[in-house]
């Protein structure tokens, strides 16, 4: 087994047209699985408050509707000029307040302090900051501190952790705390090749998570590690 991580911008995962078109046939098909996954994973989030920070959402591809009709005001933050329209196009019963076309990693400080009563979800992004970031070290920094951004928050993350060549099984692992990636991929019985997404350390060491299975396309599988840190 070989654990491998390759030049960061190999894929394009980032969004743009060609990432929504993709994203519009895969929903409805190989990605349904995945789907109902984060739907279940958000359906155990204890959320109290009425107000949603969505971060990365893109157009909501992954996002249940009746999660998102649970609040009364969502605010975003995706960099992608389509996500915004795209979005409102796919949920048009969401209650969207305020949409901000900017990088997290930059402006998310003062998007945070603007609405501090809300939850947090960071709609699978987190794992793809390599693809944006190519400075390894930088990008391993920026998540590692967001749990300390974060503190106080009730906040949510699903975020790809490794991707590779396979099938994926229709199985969600549940971890009570980290596991070392190698070990993880012990544990599910995979080898080979796998690109590192350098999110191990945005959750908590000992928190309980989900490792969710993901046939992102044909022949290519992603380990997406979902967990929540309540208030």
């Amino acid at each position: 087994m070989t654990h491998h991580a390759v030049a960061a911008g190999s894929y394009d995962l980032t969004g743009g047209p060609v990432w929504h078109l993709r994203a519009l046939w895969r929903r409805s098909h190989i990605w349904k699985p995945f789907r109902s996954h984060i739907e279940n994973f958000l359906g155990t989030w204890p959320v109290r408050e009425r107000e949603l920070l969505l971060v990365g959402p893109s157009a909501g591809w992954c996002l249940p509707e009746n999660f998102l009709r649970g609040f009364s005001i969502i605010h975003a933050m995706d960099p992608d000029p389509f996500a915004a329209l795209l979005f409102r196009l796919h949920h048009p019963h969401a209650r969207i307040g305020a949409w901000h076309r900017a990088d997290f990693f930059l402006e998310g400080d003062d998007f945070l302090n603007r609405h501090p009563g809300a939850a947090v979800l960071f709609c699978n992004m987190l794992g793809q900051r390599r693809y944006v970031n190519y400075d390894i070290s930088s990008v391993e920094e920026e998540l590692r501190i967001i749990k300390t951004r974060l503190r106080g928050r009730n906040w949510a993350s699903f975020h790809d952790l490794l991707s590779g060549k396979g099938e994926a099984t229709s199985e969600v692992k549940e971890l009570k705390t980290c596991l070392e990636q190698a070990t993880l991929l012990s544990s599910l019985d995979l080898s080979g090749e796998w690109l590192d997404h350098l999110s191990g350390d945005v959750l908590p060491r000992h928190q309980p998570r989900q490792i969710i299975p993901w046939q992102f396309a044909k022949g290519r599988v992603h380990l997406v590690e979902a967990g929540y840190v309540s208030s």
